[in-house]
């Protein structure tokens, strides 16, 4: 999967035991990139909304179980 300019690796367990992961990824629009999960496949765990530290998340969970924070980062523009 790639991330921007980034490449994260995925994959089922094979010979090893499946684990899960946590993974907390910072977008430019994470209501556009939440609607996008759930469209591929993804269960909605938190709707978009504003965070106490004033970043908008939402979180989804992918077929393999692994959870994702997807945030946009609003900074001093938090109201």
């Amino acid at each position: 999967m790639r991330i921007g300019d980034s490449i994260v690796l995925i994959s089922d367990a094979g010979p090893r035991d499946a684990a899960t992961a946590l993974l907390h990824v910072y977008v430019e629009d994470v209501d556009t990139i939440y609607r996008r999960a759930l469209d591929a496949g993804a269960r909605a765990v938190e709707t978009p909304a504003i965070t106490p530290d004033g970043d908008r998340r939402s979180i989804v969970e992918d077929a393999w179980g692994n959870t994702w924070p997807i945030a946009t980062y609003r900074g001093n523009d938090a109201d």
